[in-house]
């Protein structure tokens, strides 16, 4: 090993940069230059969309390092606008163009390590590359896009995978109109259906249009700019700015013509140090293949965490000759859309079944923290693992906070080989505002176990019920919000009468037990097996199946004919009794103008005093379902975002609505914050001070009063001191202020 190699690096983005610093940090001696045939260098690629949509406001955040920094701090050149034109393996050297210079010249490298990333998937069809018609891959791309948002009105995204869906949601944000055009009849394919469900819900409750199981055949255009977007059914999408979000080849034309050789991926064919075919040179990133954790073969990976990874392995074996094998890759990724997260780890249920294997999967709803604890969010969570030895295969998250940390760990478990029984005893970090004390991955363990160990066996949520006893243990009021669809044969039989009603059952029937998330049918079904029932729980329950098959196909949806229950477009949120959604004071204007009822619980004299604009006023002493839902005019499905001073008296608001199948948002903060925050705030004359501030006045003066009473008249007097303490930390602690409600109903607050 040359002990001051010339390495050259043709890509400067993730795998390029890393490898670049990393080789540096190992040989000071090397010398080592780094192509990269745009013009910006490891810049933040996943950050794009967000600049689009304002979310991130500064540019420049986006320029993770620059040439001049990447010369000063590790000596190594960056050279922009240069690309890399073809490969001489017995002269090792490269064929540049210099796009600035306009000339071509020869490099010669010791070690040369490729990382040319990926090129969005354009499709050979009529006016694709009509003006105003885009992908996302780059600064430059970001940059001409920002460009002609200024003069768009209506957008079409084609494409509902991981770009696709951000692109249409910071839009969205922008006060566009976009249109969601994807072709499988499902967003998000690396999911499940019944996962990528809730997405579906959230994009049609923001206003965004979705168009499922179709694809497109041509641009419209008029003078070569794109009017809208032609689908293969021959209807047009109306549009100004067409989006494109169909995935990404491998930038692999240069080791093709080398001979270097790519997989059935396309990806460049490597070995485990991530080595070609020539052991000179390496592959990494978008063009290159890796070893996949799920199968075990080699396959593409086009996310920017494997990339960095391997990027930093590559850059060392090139600088020393050696490194750790590069890792296996799992392909775990997140994405946020509004207000869901939703992402995945290793297998889905589906893909593990399509390469034959022995797969089951659950499905756990439960709370991101201690339900009790103020702020808890409803998360669904599908673990997929391996009959028999339990290994766990996957798993996929969605839902309102949490998910990320439950895929981390999964992804961890995917590392080490673990299984459901290894993941039921790791100690997870508990306190109520992070977590449980029985954590859902926990629950999700527990339930996969009783399955292979047959205490209570595993039906999934879409299962045909036509053949199976059906027992709904629900309530007749969470029937009546949410049906089970497929089972009007089901005995309703709620779980505290299961006992007592077991003669109205045919023991001789394999029984499907259900109820709205899970829990109450894991009891039944055991008490049904305890009493020689053949009886299944179904994974999931209602609310599981009710997002399995309870979903249009080749239909054209806006927010209103988004869902077919009252609960569905609220999606996860509205399983547990005190659940509901929390809104940063600077996304309240953003609900209401998709439609959004603001409802301020304050006292009148406090909404008089101040309150944001468009805000109606219900008391919170008034608020029931039915005084909500005579403000709606009759549309359930609206969104209700409550206000209040400081968020206190909202969030009990919301627990009274929690029952209704209303979809409620609290606002953090309350009207302070969105009044600190720069939201537009209409007063009128005549208003007092806020009912929080009017109870430090109160308490105050009793606790004051309390001690000089005390001192001076009788030491009895220190127990209303210590009365109205008692009675400030129970407020505390249970969100709930007797205080306040007496205070609001003095006169002066009427």
């Amino acid at each position: 090993m040359n002990s001051s190699p010339k390495i050259l690096i043709v890509g400067g983005v993730a795998g390029g940069a890393s490898a670049a610093t990393r080789a540096r940090r190992m040989n000071e001696q090397a010398r080592i230059i780094m192509l990269e045939k745009d013009a910006y260098v490891s810049f933040a690629n996943c950050g794009l969309p967000y600049h689009l949509g304002g979310v991130i406001q500064d540019r420049a955040k986006l320029l993770v390092a620059k040439p001049e920094m990447f010369k000063k701090r590790f000596n190594i050149e960056v050279r922009v606008r240069h690309e890399a034109l073809s490969i001489d393996r017995a002269k090792k050297t490269v064929r540049i163009r210099d796009h600035v210079a306009g000339t071509e010249y020869d490099e010669s490298y010791d070690k040369l390590i490729l990382a040319p990333g990926a090129a969005p998937l354009i499709p050979d069809v009529l006016g694709v590359r009509a003006q105003g018609v885009h992908s996302l891959r780059n600064i430059e791309d970001m940059d001409r896009i920002l460009a002609q948002l200024p003069s768009v009105k209506k957008v079409a995204v084609v494409g509902a995978g991981f770009i696709g869906l951000e692109v249409a949601e910071q839009l969205k944000e922008r006060g566009l109109d976009v249109t969601l055009v994807e072709k499988i009849g499902q967003v998000l394919p690396p999911l499940d259906t019944e996962m990528a469900e809730p997405l579906r819900r959230e994009l049609l409750r923001h206003g965004i249009k979705l168009i499922s199981g179709s694809g497109f055949s041509a641009i419209r255009e008029n003078n070569g700019t794109a009017t809208g977007v032609v689908l293969d059914n021959g209807s047009v999408v109306e549009a100004d700015l067409v989006i494109l979000g169909l995935g990404v080849r491998p930038s692999n034309q240069l080791a093709l013509a080398a001979g270097l050789g790519v997989g059935p991926t396309g990806g460049i064919l490597t070995d485990e140090y991530q080595r070609t075919a020539d052991l000179d040179i390496y592959a990494v990133g978008d063009a290159a293949e890796y070893r996949l954790g799920t199968t075990g073969l080699r396959g593409r990976i086009p996310l920017a965490g494997i990339a960095n990874r391997t990027g930093r392995l590559v850059g060392e074996h090139a600088a020393t000759g050696k490194s750790a094998r590069a890792p296996a890759a799992w392909g775990t990724a997140i994405i946020k859309v509004f207000g869901l997260g939703a992402g995945i780890a290793g297998d889905s249920l589906k893909s593990a079944l399509k390469r034959g294997l022995n797969a089951r999967a659950v499905h756990i709803t439960a709370n991101h923290h201690a339900s009790y604890y103020p702020g808890a969010k409803s998360f669904t969570l599908k673990l997929v693992y391996q009959a028999g030895t339990g290994r766990i295969l996957g798993a996929q998250a969605v839902g309102g906070a949490g998910i990320d940390k439950r895929l981390d760990v999964i992804a961890s478990f995917l590392h080490f080989g673990g299984t459901v029984r290894d993941l039921a005893q790791v100690d997870l970090a508990y306190a109520p505002p992070f977590g449980s004390a029985k954590d859902p991955l926990h629950m999700a363990a527990f339930a996969a176990m009783n399955d292979l160990d047959g205490l209570a066996p595993i039906l999934q949520p879409d299962v045909d019920f036509s053949t199976y006893q059906v027992v709904d243990l629900r309530e007749a009021d969470e029937r009546a919000e949410l049906k089970l669809i497929g089972a009007d044969h089901a005995h309703n039989i709620p779980l505290n009468t299961l006992r007592e009603s077991l003669g109205e059952l045919d023991k001789t029937k394999p029984t499907a037990v259900v109820c709205h998330s899970g829990l109450r049918a894991h009891i039944g079904t055991r008490l049904l097996r305890e009493h020689g029932f053949i009886a299944f729980n179904v994974s999931g329950a209602t609310y599981v199946r009710d997002l399995a098959l309870n979903r249009p196909t080749q239909v054209i949806e806006s927010s209103a004919t988004a869902c077919g229950s009252v609960k569905a477009c609220g999606g996860p949120g509205t399983l547990a009794p005190d659940s509901h959604d929390e809104l940063h004071p600077m996304n309240v204007m953003a609900e209401a103008s998709a439609g959004a009822l603001l409802l301020d619980v304050r006292s009148p004299a406090e909404f008089r005093s101040g309150r944001v604009q468009g805000a109606v006023n219900l008391p919170l002493e008034n608020v029931t379902a039915e005084s909500v839902r005579a403000l709606l005019v009759g549309n359930d499905q609206k969104t209700v975002v409550l206000l209040c001073a400081s968020g206190g008296r909202a969030r009990t608001a919301a627990k009274k609505l929690a029952a209704s199948g209303l979809k409620t948002l609290v606002v953090q903060g309350g009207t302070n914050s969105c009044q600190q925050a720069g939201l537009p705030i209409d007063k009128d004359a005549g208003g007092v001070i806020s009912i929080e501030r009017q109870v430090r006045i109160a308490a105050g003066t009793l606790v004051f009063g309390g001690v000089l009473l005390g001192a001076n008249v009788h030491p009895g007097f220190y127990g209303l001191s210590a009365f109205v303490g008692a009675g400030l930390v129970f407020a505390g602690v249970t969100d709930w202020c007797g205080m306040g409600l007496l205070i609001a109903r003095a006169p002066w607050n009427k």
